[in-house]
């Protein structure tokens, strides 16, 4: 099936109050649907993710394991990283990755208010992500 006749997916990420995790990521251009105490469905970037409250949020200390975003063209990043600098200012962290190689791209990391890890990137080679797998390096900005 080609990518432009994929369905959308669908994400669910605990938060620890949906009012404010609906206002972060409509914030990033995310629309809210239904909404209630217990949990949020926003449209974001043509997908469905769905904040749920939980009592606590665990927050892993890098960017590993568990991270969610979206790979988009060099200007929407830097609109992305404009939106994320006034929302999460102490968070937000861009850098280039493997410069000049095959697999070159801008990484950009932020968490939302409930410590959930975003990262949203621009590869220079639009096949660079799913290119075949003789360059097994993956990497992270540490937050």
């Amino acid at each position: 099936m080609p990518d432009d006749e994929r369905p959308p997916f669908h994400l669910a990420f605990p938060c620890r109050d949906v009012a404010e995790a609906v206002a972060f990521y409509e914030g990033l251009g995310a629309t809210a649907g239904r909404v209630n105490e217990h949990a949020g469905i926003l449209g974001f970037f043509g997908h469905q993710i769905v904040a749920h409250r939980v009592p606590e949020v665990e927050v892993q200390q890098g960017i590993y394991p568990r991270h969610f975003g979206v790979m988009v063209e060099l200007d929407v990043l830097d609109r992305i990283e404009a939106d994320l600098r006034r929302l999460a200012p102490d968070t937000t962290k861009r850098a280039l990755r493997f410069p000049g190689e095959g697999i070159e791209h801008h990484s950009l990391q932020a968490r939302d208010p409930s410590g959930n890890v975003l990262e949203f990137k621009t590869y220079t080679d639009p096949d660079a992500p799913f290119a075949a797998a003789d360059d097994v390096r993956i990497g992270d900005v540490a937050l």
